[in-house]
């Protein structure tokens, strides 16, 4: 779907986007050939030039040129274009002050869930994420990459996704529970909790060795990041959605 979307140009907005759509510009090649038959003479000559940057950018599997360019609702685009390097992620940590740590890491990829967990395999979490070109998330712009940045001492990474925003731009707002009742996502019991109860969780682990706990709380934190999954995957058709021919699944 990347290769079909306009609205990343610099001057065509979503609105333009469907215009064009609708008059049978539906891919980046047949924009090329059209552009000044259905843009202005300026604007077809910005999007001719921007056309080898971005095609450029493609090549060289940049995903942050294109999760810069696109609007708030619609990034989640890129994702066909980079399902292989994307990956779901969710953290726990002891709090939210400075002094606060992780716990538990969670990351959903190409199918496959790996969890991290302090104490015993925390630090392997360091080769996945550089394995990554982009990384989907709930409000960690606030919460998991800071604390993900200051636990490791990452300089860098990859291009982010979070969908609080894109949920936000549909109407969806709220936290991630919150919106799973509105699209009728439902948890079982050893899955249901909240960041408090988390923190909870991992604290008595600590305080009793109790496997039990920890367990209940990877329970809980897999959960998100599936959860993640299925938002981003509704976010996605919605984003889709006026385009007029068949598009790649995601």
């Amino acid at each position: 779907m990347l290769t079909r979307s306009f609205c990343c140009f610099r001057g065509l907005s979503v609105e333009a986007e469907a215009m064009l759509w609708r008059r049978g510009c539906l891919s980046w090649r047949h924009l090329g050939i059209e552009a000044r038959r259905v843009l202005s003479p300026a604007k077809s000559a910005s999007v001719i030039e921007q056309l080898l940057l971005f095609k450029t950018a493609l090549e060289a599997r940049s995903a942050d040129f294109f999760v810069g360019r696109l609007p708030a609702g619609h990034r989640l685009r890129i994702l066909p274009s980079f399902l292989k390097d994307a990956a779901f992620l969710d953290i726990e940590t002891t709090g939210l002050s400075r002094q606060a740590v992780v716990t538990v890491i969670s990351v959903l990829q190409n199918g496959k869930m790996q969890t991290f967990v302090r104490g015993r395999n925390l630090h392997d979490f360091i080769q996945v994420w550089q394995g990554m070109r982009v990384v989907l998330t709930f409000n960690g712009a606030c919460f998991d990459l800071p604390f993900l940045m200051r636990e490791f001492g990452f300089s860098c990474k990859p291009a982010h996704i979070d969908l609080r925003y894109e949920a936000k731009y549909w109407g969806l707002q709220g936290g991630l529970k919150e919106i799973e009742r509105r699209l009728g996502y439902h948890r079982t019991d050893g899955e249901s909790g909240d960041g408090e109860q988390a923190v909870e969780l991992w604290e008595a682990y600590e305080a009793t060795g109790d496997v039990a706990y920890l367990q209940k709380l990877i329970a809980y934190n897999t959960c998100d990041v599936r959860s993640l999954e299925l938002l981003a995957r509704h976010i996605w058709k919605l984003s889709c959605q006026n385009y007029p021919a068949p598009h790649p699944s995601y």
